[in-house]
């Protein structure tokens, strides 16, 4: 499985960066009572902190700092208007909140739904503005004014909420993007694991898989892609079994001050009030 993943990475994504510097600790954990809506699961998720600029997720880079058995749920390629809000829905009932990884040709359609996420305590990156599977490939210019336009439709649409993270489509990146990308103050969240959804199979084939991965991987960051009934149809018992297994759930950011640290950057990736074509 871990192969066929990497297996859609560009050919880029071979070299390694930098090793990130060490990941901001976060508080030490208060002790919370249970989940009002699901007893087994934590009344509230700790938040880790990502240092940025950096590269995290070990099917590209190097392993996301989250500890053992412990699981980052990232949300892509929406806002989709069924999907999006059924994710948050099932995450919520549980206590949990994930980080959305948002296409920008979307979240221009439906801002709404990306304030939503942001007030419902969701996290939000950018995902590119059409989710172009080569960008890789596509000349420098050109790969960068697709990755900053995604990155002003989402921020259009939460000005000033959204984190320093990106995900290349199909995690298909090249040396040259990501180290654009670390100058400007932004980290790259690829994934220790996913759920194979994208290949669509039927709900107990994702569970299957996924439980199987994250296993493997003794959790970390996990895809899953809001646009898959089947997804979403899973989701639920996915999530009640991972945490009956003993996998706990957080919520990665990168802190108000690395956010404000990429406003500053030259290129602006995330400056707030301009508007997409």
């Amino acid at each position: 499985m871990r192969l066929v993943l990497i297996l859609l990475v560009a050919v880029g994504a071979w070299f390694l960066p930098p090793a990130p510097r060490p990941v901001q600790a976060t508080s030490a954990p208060q002790a919370v009572g249970p989940c009002a809506t699901a007893p087994t699961f934590p009344g509230r998720i700790e938040q880790v902190v990502l240092t940025t600029p950096g590269a995290y997720g070990n099917l590209q880079y190097r392993r996301t700092p989250l500890g053992p058995k412990t699981i980052a749920i990232t949300i892509d390629d929406g806002p989709d208007p069924r999907g999006s809000q059924a994710v948050m829905a099932i995450l919520e009932s549980r206590c949990l909140r994930g980080t959305f990884f948002y296409v920008g040709q979307y979240a221009a359609l439906r801002p709404d739904i990306v304030r939503d996420a942001v007030r419902r305590g969701h996290n939000v990156g950018s995902h590119s503005w059409s989710h172009p599977t080569r960008l890789a490939g596509w000349g420098r210019e050109t790969a960068q004014a697709e990755i900053r336009r995604g990155f002003l439709a989402v921020e259009n649409a939460a000005p000033g909420q959204v984190e320093p993270f990106f995900r290349f489509p199909g995690l298909g990146d090249s040396p040259g993007l990501r180290n654009w990308l670390s100058e400007e103050g932004i980290a790259v969240v690829g994934a220790e694991g996913g759920t194979d959804d994208w290949r669509g199979i039927g709900a107990e084939a994702i569970t299957r898989r996924t439980l199987a991965n994250m296993a493997e991987s003794d959790g970390g960051v996990l895809i899953i892609h809001e646009t898959h009934p089947a997804m979403i149809a899973a989701l639920p018992g996915l999530l009640d079994e991972l945490n009956r297994r003993g996998f706990r759930f957080v919520q990665i950011t990168a802190g108000d001050a690395a956010r404000r640290d990429a406003q500053a950057k030259p290129q602006t990736l995330l400056r707030a009030g301009l508007k997409t074509e």
